[in-house]
């Protein structure tokens, strides 16, 4: 029998994405939309513009739909940011998480100099951590930029808390770590919570649907099985602002509902063959 294969993605609204407004009537209609394009799980990328009774009702909506709220992407902390300022987004973003029924929460590396403060990131992700914990939320820290990888599991080892793990973000690997991406993903191992699947050419963080790049999918999806990763595999697209950048112009303004069909389909195809 073949294993079940759960496609997600964080939800897009091109109207509203690059300004982030967000409200509850455009994620009810967004989860709609994703359930009809054969998803299974949701990740919410942009959280300020809601609240917690906002997030029941998003919660309820994808009860009818039959889709999971698996994620959510909670904001940055950047630098001559307040760092008060910063616990109190990311705790609206757990509430949120929370009220969505959301039990994983993606995190940035503090976005600081130096990047590879360690002493720093223990202290600034210990506590989100200790945060996200208190609305029984995970936190999964995601690689961005070269030497990520090794300096997340690094932190996470240090911290050792059974809700802290990683979000493997398979496009920034593959462009701006320049990453073998099996051997990376055997050595995040069961620190693995989720994922952010996109491709790209290497030249430049396109985030486009899987299958529409150069990333080698079958070695992927096969070493995830081999690390044993039981989560669903969690694409991100994007809208106008990261598309005018892509490596080929033509692809600037690809369709989004057609990525997000035929990346679905491509990553579950791939996966069954494995099977």
């Amino acid at each position: 029998m073949k294993e079940l294969c759960n496609i997600g993605c964080n939800i897009v609204e091109p109207a509203v994405d690059d300004t982030g407004d967000y409200t509850r009537e455009i994620y009810i209609q967004k989860v709609k939309d994703y359930a009809a394009w054969g998803f299974s799980h949701l990740e919410f990328s942009h959280l300020l513009t809601i609240t917690a009774e906002d997030g029941k009702a998003i919660r309820e909506s994808c009860r009818k739909a039959g889709i999971v709220p698996w994620s959510v992407h909670s904001e940055h902390l950047n630098e001559g940011m307040d760092v008060e300022e910063y616990f109190r987004i990311q705790a609206h973003c757990a509430e949120v998480a929370d009220a969505l029924d959301a039990r994983v929460m993606v995190c940035h590396l503090p976005n600081l100099v130096s990047r590879f403060d360690l002493e720093r990131a223990l202290n600034v992700l210990g506590r989100l951590a200790e945060l996200t914990a208190g609305y029984n939320v995970r936190l999964a820290i995601e690689n961005c930029l070269q030497g990520d990888i090794d300096f997340i599991i690094r932190v996470i080892d240090e911290l050792n808390y059974s809700n802290v793990g990683f979000n493997l973000d398979v496009g920034h690997a593959f462009c701006n770590q320049k990453a073998d991406l099996p051997t990376e993903i055997r050595k995040i191992g069961k620190r693995l919570i989720t994922t952010h699947l996109h491709d790209n050419f290497g030249v430049n963080d396109d985030h486009q649907m899987p299958g529409l790049g150069k990333i080698d999918w079958k070695s992927v999806l096969a070493a995830f099985r081999e690390i044993g990763y039981d989560g669903p595999l969690m694409m991100e697209m994007t809208a106008n602002c990261i598309k005018a950048r892509r490596t080929v112009e033509l692809l600037r303004n690809f369709d989004l509902e057609k990525e997000m069909i035929q990346g679905g389909a491509y990553l579950k195809t791939l996966w069954n063959q494995l099977s």
